[in-house]
């Protein structure tokens, strides 16, 4: 489980250091080359934000299990498809949509949840707590050093390839752990072994009267209402905004900064983001992260 944020989070961070790279390749030198590269870095958190509104409640409809492997399946083809692209307006709406996909920074601790009590679940969020800081310090690292032998096409396509073998990974050895969908799918196999349609969980209790779309649409405006009826909540996520802001505020103008006015490589400047990779968005949401999606207990 762990594997998978950091796979997520080397993907986002690892073009950091050649992002003004890629938009030189696609855009050539002109004025919109300094646009490009600074939004072909940040579109990632756009597609982060608005993916979870929709994967959390399809995992409460549908289980972790097929939520997560089609969130991963999508993650690995948009990469690959950044990977591809000729153009910087392709590689935007690639990345804005790996970031939609990302859905281990929202079920990862649902899963925890799922499967552990509260008291033990401590040992399990540190390793994904600590999955975001290595993928942020490593991934610029790694990144500047292949970008300088074998290009930026190469370095998003190592992404694509970390992806897909998590991928795999989790076909072979993941299962589901949402006990809604385990019952739900346990009821259904008894109603159809003895034909009794009433044979329903206790979790099915007035789900008939919203209906699908009914259910999923109040579980999309459940974190606005949450966040509304919440001080402590509003103002982690006003502290959240600042550190995201920092952080690629210094994301988007280091390495221009440390290859042009110092003359540093692309592997050099790659290894600076190590200094602050506490600083990471991804190691603000384990630490922050409220689970979006709970195990009825």
């Amino acid at each position: 489980m762990a594997l998978t944020p950091r796979s997520s989070t080397f993907t986002c961070i690892s073009v950091v250091p050649v992002a003004g790279r890629i938009a030189r390749d696609l855009d050539g030198s002109g004025d919109r080359r300094r646009s490009a590269s600074v939004l072909l870095v940040t579109i990632w958190e756009l597609g982060e934000a608005a993916g979870p509104l929709l994967i959390a409640p399809l995992s409460e409809m549908f289980g972790r299990y097929p939520v997560l492997n089609a969130a991963n399946a999508a993650f690995v083809a948009a990469t690959a498809l950044a990977a591809a692209s000729e153009s910087t307006t392709v590689f935007v709406a690639a990345r804005a949509l790996t970031g939609f996909a990302v859905a281990t920074n929202v079920l990862s601790p649902a899963v925890v949840g799922d499967l552990f009590p509260p008291e033990r679940r401590g040992a399990a969020m540190s390793l994904i707590m600590i999955a975001p800081l290595l993928g942020g310090a490593v991934g610029p690292a790694i990144a500047g050093a292949v970008a300088q032998t074998r290009g930026w096409r190469a370095v998003v396509a190592s992404g694509a390839v970390l992806a897909g073998a998590c991928e795999l990974l989790f076909i072979v050895g993941f299962r589901e752990t949402y006990r809604v969908a385990i019952l739900r799918r346990r009821a259904a196999a008894l109603r159809r072994a003895t034909g009794n349609p009433a044979l329903r969980t206790p979790f099915d209790a007035g789900d008939d009267d919203k209906g699908s779309r009914g259910r999923l649409w109040a579980a999309v405006l459940r974190p606005a209402g949450v966040l509304a009826g919440s001080g402590v909540l509003l103002a982690v996520s006003l502290c959240g905004s600042v550190v995201y802001t920092y952080f690629y505020i210094m994301s988007t103008t280091l390495p221009d900064i440390l290859e042009d006015v110092y003359g540093l490589s692309p592997a050099q400047s790659g290894t600076s983001f190590m200094s602050f990779s506490e600083l990471r968005p991804g190691a603000l949401d384990a630490r922050c992260v409220t689970r979006p999606t709970t195990s009825p207990r």
